[in-house]
């Protein structure tokens, strides 16, 4: 199967992940980073089962990384395994309690097998990590909306408007920041490509241009790593960072 039409990852882009990540694991087989970059890849092009086998792997090489248990789960909530998914969550949550998104994720798998007083509970957990989670306080509306409390659940959506202006509701999932997964694989020339595309998209976004210029400037070309520590720099004045690696640029 190939990825979604709303995916924001070209099929061209994964496929140079794919073969970078490969290309690595044959000299590094125990690098489990890469492993769960691969696992991504293979999410986003909707290859579950590879992409189960590769989050395992990653787990099994480093059972303390609460992430690679949190994309485990998504991966098994895909293939419709939902008591794998919640067992993937609560490792999540065995490791930081604190990780609102496994809750919220625990409560969505409990919202659609109709388990309701389980959802609100795993909602709330949610919420009383970040109060200002939009998904699970709309998803408790939902829930009071079925019930037919329909004015507890218009108290739930304005509080979700009012909180959330700017921000979409989304069920989450696996988002990955491919130009630095190719900057670790050493791939300069797909890293500079793929901030360039996204630059395209979002001109205001100060970090991309910081990467870009750690891109430029891993390559030698120096005034265009300065340019764009520049852009990084005007368009949000305290990124010491960016302000840092100019300098070094500079001299």
């Amino acid at each position: 199967m190939g990825i979604s039409n709303d995916s924001p990852y070209s099929e061209t882009i994964l496929d140079e992940v794919v073969d970078g990540c490969l290309q690595h694991m044959k000299e590094h087989p125990r690098d489990h980073e890469v492993l769960f970059h691969l696992g991504n890849a293979f999410y986003l092009k909707t290859l579950f089962d590879k992409a189960s086998f590769c989050y395992v792997k990653a787990v099994n090489l480093n059972p303390k990384n609460p992430s690679y248990y949190m994309h485990l789960g998504h991966t098994y909530r895909k293939m419709g395994d939902q008591e794998q998914a919640v067992a993937a969550y609560e490792a999540v949550l065995t490791l930081n309690p604190k990780f609102a998104d496994a809750h919220f994720h625990v409560g969505l798998i409990f919202f659609d097998g109709k388990m309701v007083d389980k959802a609100v509970t795993s909602f709330n957990n949610a919420l009383g990590v970040n109060p200002r989670y939009a998904a699970a306080r709309y998803y408790i509306g939902r829930i009071h909306q079925d019930q037919g409390n329909h004015t507890r659940a218009a108290a739930e959506f304005r509080k979700v408007i009012e909180d959330n202006l700017s921000n979409r509701i989304s069920e989450g999932g696996v988002t990955v920041n491919f130009g630095l997964v190719f900057s670790d694989l050493g791939l300069l020339d797909q890293a500079e490509n793929e901030y360039r595309r996204l630059i395209r998209q979002h001109p205001d976004y100060a970090d991309l241009h910081y990467q870009l210029g750690m891109i430029l400037k891993k390559r030698g070309s120096t005034e265009e790593a300065m340019e764009e520590f520049s852009l990084a720099i005007k368009l949000n004045p305290q990124y010491m960072e960016a302000r840092r690696k100019y300098w070094e640029a500079a001299s």
